[in-house]
């Protein structure tokens, strides 16, 4: 029974690489945490930057991460080697950590916050197409969910760090930032030594990457990128999760504890999310996750007690936790080998425009509203939206 939990791969040196994906993820989040639960507040109350600023910020980072994964993804095929751009942005993510505890203007946030997510983006594409090659396809729903469990897992252990030295420091940003560094370093040591590349980068290296290889990608993949984007309009930086807690009366020492809260559920539910996605209809599991954050939306709108947004932090994190790995798994089962990497490259693009553009409209919405809460009614719109395009594919393909 043990052997079977801890086997994403019948291949042991797949299998310990696949683990040592998902730890390295573990340390990337938790890294990453440790600074982004208190970044909204220290550009908002420290620097002074505006909501809509902010969104601006978040919108204009996460997008240029997104065009990151874009191009390493696509190199990472071209090349047929997904290690070498994982480790190139593992160490941008630990130089640019020293930016952000330095940082004494709204500007240089923004420069460290855009390498930031630059990093992640170089790394991510290739990551999700690495843990693709090294999996059986009756496995990926388990790797991925594992993957994002430990990497979720990650954000929990990096925001009670964040709590307890915010408390310990008397809320001394620079010291969590600078200690932020340390689980990068350990990230980027165990992806030196333990995570390998798969058998299937030399058996493709013979088969040449064109952009003409594209139109082999299926319609439905096509029409999953239309359902994600959607999607992504809706799911705009967490930031404003916090903005709306702090708005109802939460301290800003409890704020990485609340997101604690989001992550614990999202952590637990990515595995078993993950065993179904091998076994049960897909895209009928992932229409369920969408409906759980249209709900989400609606509660966060609707309270008004600062007890009311743990219930709706709660809904959140089990969106997140059902659909997270759910996608990755979709796009690489509907994805020919050789173009794994441009596929999520293709995913990749198409959810950093509509973050770009959800986050843009979500702090604006906030500033008009005069609070937070405006950005909730129009997650609740986009999401809406992207339920019924899923439910329309879904009808016009039965097998789905």
């Amino acid at each position: 029974m043990k052997k079977h939990f801890l086997s994403m791969s019948p291949d042991p040196a797949n299998n310990s690489s696949l683990w040592g994906i998902a730890w390295m993820s573990f340390f990337w989040s938790t890294a990453t945490v440790m600074v982004f639960t208190l970044l909204p507040t220290f550009l908002t109350e420290v620097l002074g930057a505006s909501k809509t600023k902010l969104g601006i910020i978040e919108g204009v980072a996460v997008f240029l991460a997104f065009l990151a994964k874009v191009f390493a993804g696509v190199l990472s095929d071209y090349w047929k080697s997904r290690k070498p751009l994982i480790l190139v942005g593992t160490f941008l993510s630990i130089i640019v950590k020293s930016m952000f505890a330095v940082a004494t203007t709204v500007n240089w946030i923004f420069v460290a916050r855009s390498i930031d997510r630059f990093s992640k983006g170089v790394r991510s594409a290739p990551t999700d197409a690495l843990i693709a090659d090294l999996s059986p396809q009756h496995k990926e729903g388990s790797s991925y969910g594992i993957r994002y469990m430990l990497y979720t897992l990650g954000a929990v252990f990096g925001g009670g760090i964040a709590a307890s030295l915010m408390h310990l420091s008397s809320n001394n940003y620079r010291l969590v930032f600078w200690l932020s560094i340390a689980p990068a370093v350990i990230a980027f040591l165990i992806l030196c030594f333990i995570v390998k590349p798969s058998s299937a980068e030399t058996l493709g290296k013979e088969r040449p990457w064109h952009w003409r290889d594209a139109r082999y990608l299926p319609p439905v993949f096509w029409k999953l990128l239309g359902v994600s984007f959607l999607l992504m309009l809706a799911r705009f930086s967490e930031a404003f999760l916090t903005l709306r807690a702090k708005d109802l009366g939460w301290s800003i020492q409890m704020l990485p504890l609340l997101m604690v809260a989001y992550d614990i559920v999202n952590a637990g539910i990515s595995l078993p999310i993950g065993k179904l996605a091998d076994r049960y209809n897909r895209h009928k599991l992932l229409l369920s996750g969408i409906l759980v954050l249209t709900v989400t939306n609606l509660v966060i709108i609707s309270i008004d007690a600062p007890s009311g947004i743990f219930a709706g932090m709660l809904l959140a994190g089990l969106h997140m936790g059902m659909t997270q790995g759910l996608i990755a798994a979709l796009i690489a089962e509907t994805t020919l080998p050789h173009l794994r990497g441009t596929a999520f490259a293709l995913y990749y693009l198409t959810s950093g425009t509509a973050v770009l553009i959800g986050n843009s409209v979500a702090g604006y919405l906030s500033d008009v509203m005069g609070g937070a809460v405006g950005a909730f009614w129009g997650g609740a719109l986009f999401t809406a939206l992207s339920a019924l395009y899923l439910m329309s594919v879904m009808k016009k393909s039965p097998q789905s």
